[in-house]
């Protein structure tokens, strides 16, 4: 039986919030085709954000050590304040679908990044 606490981590809700992180990430990739805006003006936004998410994702799911790819999830929260804060950088908050979509991927995103890292077993403990 293996110790579970605080300092150990909790690898497998780590791993499970990573495969949500990258359900995101390739939700926000698809969804200028699926909202219909992908010939507007910063649907470049979600290609490239979304691709960084699900290799970020991807790479943090096939790790065999959670604490060296801690610094994943890091990233993924600041992606997730960019995606939260594009529909005024981009200019994009009239458009309803488009905004709602932003907010909500950037708050889900920021929350399950934060416990991913969270939840991954802290530097210096085994």
């Amino acid at each position: 039986m293996t110790e579970t606490s605080m300092e150990t981590g909790y690898p497998n809700a780590s791993k499970s919030a990573s495969s949500i992180v990258l359900a995101a990430g390739m939700w926000f990739f698809v969804s200028p085709w699926v909202y219909g805006f992908y010939l507007l003006r910063g649907s470049w936004n979600n290609w490239i954000i979304g691709a960084m998410i699900t290799i970020l994702a991807i790479v943090r799911l096939s790790a065999a050590d959670l604490k060296r790819t801690q610094w994943i999830s890091w990233i993924n929260c600041l992606l997730a304040i960019w995606i939260f804060v594009s529909p005024w950088i981009d200019q994009y908050r009239d458009n309803t679908d488009r905004l709602i979509n932003s907010l909500c991927v950037g708050v889900i995103l920021f929350a399950v990044a934060m416990f991913s890292a969270l939840a991954a077993p802290q530097r210096g403990q085994k």
